[in-house]
């Protein structure tokens, strides 16, 4: 099931859209657009798709979605019943982010907005009570016009990019992003994987690239992981089969050949152990809008968020 592209114009007066709905329930399907979304849902439940990642969305939802990443909001049932009068409200503000020219985007200010629009490209649902500061802010930007608007959005970013209260919707794989800062040598391990994700994959090869002997690598990536390098492998593979699923409408054993695993058996079982759910019954949770699924998973670094602890990067520095 592809997601279709949709174009969106705003005023000649705006470089911002925003969009201020209340409906019945949400009606776009699985799209994706090339502008940054930032989505408030005031009032509904149901849920989310946002690349690989299924997750549960109820009043007072705040995500980020980068561009171009697949996404669908998907009502419950209840909010389809032609006599049920509870109906939907969402704030949703959508911007490239070519309105921060290389050279604004760049100043030292800017480094944790400009991080953050790079964390977007996995989705970005925020929780606890930054969820909450956020929607008001959100309900202010709504209330201001002209430039008062776009400062307050910046604030928005801001206020965004130095929380720690949130959650990752897609996964690695998914998204092709495997970290917060650029740091050269983790992202050729990664451009190393994506590029040879069809061929056996030895760690050997991985810890020469990382300039750091197999022994010490294997240490030192489940010291700051939590996990050990052969699962995480496993993980971006799996990413890297549900894009091809879902986008490329390819079959479960291509999906399974096309990102290095060899043997259907172990695909299923390692898809199983990294989704939560049979690769089967999670491309119905895409397909089959009558049914409902809710899952809340969190493959790869969620659960310690490795990547995005700069004590994390400065260590590395050091042993680099």
């Amino acid at each position: 099931m592809k997601p279709f592209f949709q174009k969106l114009e705003s005023l000649p007066s705006q470089s911002v859209i925003f969009f201020d709905e209340e409906k019945p329930h949400f009606t776009v399907p699985w799209h994706f657009h090339p502008e940054i979304e930032i989505l408030f849902v005031a009032k509904s439940s149901g849920t989310s798709y946002v690349g690989d990642g299924i997750r549960r969305f109820t009043d007072g939802e705040i995500s980020i979605i980068g561009e171009n990443v697949p996404h669908w909001w998907k009502s419950d049932k209840k909010y389809f019943d032609s006599n049920a009068r509870i109906g939907m409200k969402a704030l949703i503000i959508q911007f490239n982010k070519e309105i921060f020219n290389t050279n604004f985007i760049n100043l030292p200010e800017m480094v944790a907005i400009k991080d953050l629009l790079g964390k977007s490209q996995r989705g970005i649902q925020f929780t606890g009570r930054s969820r909450k500061l956020f929607g008001e802010q959100i309900v202010r930007i709504f209330q201001l016009a002209g430039i008062s608007r776009i400062t307050e959005l910046i604030l928005l970013l801001e206020m965004m990019a130095n929380t720690k209260e949130f959650k990752y919707h897609a996964s690695i794989g998914y998204s092709k992003s495997i970290n917060t800062f650029d740091f050269y040598r983790f992202n050729k391990i990664h451009e190393h994987i994506i590029l040879n994700l069809t061929k056996p994959i030895k760690l050997e090869q991985v810890a020469d690239i990382a300039n750091i002997c197999p022994t010490a690598f294997c240490r030192y990536f489940k010291k700051h992981t939590g996990k050990t390098f052969s699962s995480f492998l496993n993980e971006i593979r799996i990413g890297h089969a549900c894009r091809l699923m879902l986008t490329e409408n390819i079959s479960i054993s291509g999906a399974s050949q096309e990102s290095g695993f060899n043997n259907l058996s172990h695909f299923n079982d390692q898809f199983k152990r990294v989704m939560k759910i049979t690769p089967s019954a999670y491309l119905s949770a895409y397909k089959n809008e009558g049914k409902e699924l809710v899952l809340d998973h969190a493959p790869l670094l969620e659960k310690k968020d490795a990547w995005d602890d700069p004590s994390f990067w400065h260590d590395q520095a050091n042993v680099f």
